[in-house]
């Protein structure tokens, strides 16, 4: 008999630990249905009771709420403490969020070295602007040691995934041959890229690669000119 009521239990805190998992992600879902109608109040009352019981996306919602002011005053220092609740709990996106907030001093004291830590976790993640932010922080020996292959690589990786200002310096990477194989040809593919996602400097360096014939493409003053208007300069 004892072992059937031994059993009754464990099935009885099975099922109430599913239907607690259940209200859980029902909370969660209604708060990000508020969220995305922009009533951040609502989504805030749903969200505040979750992130407190460890809800790594809630808290770092609540990080995102705190650091943009999104129905509450801006406030880094609790954007710090989502953040690093939710980045501790394994969220890629809180981890960058809080490199960030270290490298720039929001919220917190500025601290290189830790914004490089978190930034790294992130970006191994996957985090397409951890991997920029870290690849200029290792160019550029901020808060790491100083190491242009490193830098190249990160940025690269930032930049196959789409981000306009890994691609313009990743671009100048290989023009320079800086911490890459010296290569015209896919800098200014890079360069390109970014110069047709909008990026003004990268459009600046392309209308001045046509109009003096550099880096490998031909003198084209039409081109020159057609880029000089994009990034908003006088082409002479």
């Amino acid at each position: 008999m004892q072992k059937y009521f031994a059993a009754f239990l464990i099935i009885a805190g099975l099922w109430l630990s599913c239907a607690g998992s259940t209200a859980v992600a029902g909370e969660f879902e209604r708060a990000m249905t508020a969220y995305e109608a922009r009533d951040y109040s609502t989504a805030l009352q749903i969200l505040t009771p979750l992130a407190q019981q460890g809800h790594v996306e809630a808290q770092r919602r609540l990080g995102v709420m705190y650091r943009h002011g999104l129905g509450v005053a801006r406030n880094d220092v609790l954007a710090h403490q989502w953040y690093r609740a939710a980045a501790q709990g394994g969220s890629a996106e809180a981890q960058n969020s809080l490199g960030i907030l270290y490298r720039f001093g929001l919220g917190v004291k500025k601290d290189p070295t830790e914004a490089a830590l978190w930034l790294e976790k992130a970006a191994r993640q996957g985090v397409t602007k951890a991997q920029e932010n870290l690849g200029m922080m290792l160019l550029n020996g901020e808060g790491v040691p100083q190491n242009d292959q490193h830098a190249a690589r990160w940025l690269e990786q930032a930049a196959r995934g789409g981000a306009v200002q890994a691609q313009l310096n990743v671009g100048l990477l290989h023009l320079a041959g800086r911490g890459v194989v010296q290569d015209n040809t896919t800098g200014m593919m890079w360069i390109q890229k970014a110069a047709a996602q909008g990026d003004k400097k990268a459009q600046q360096a392309l209308s001045r690669a046509y109009a003096e014939g550099l880096y490998g493409l031909p003198r084209d003053v039409t081109k020159a000119r057609e880029w000089a208007d994009k990034a908003g300069i006088i082409y002479q």
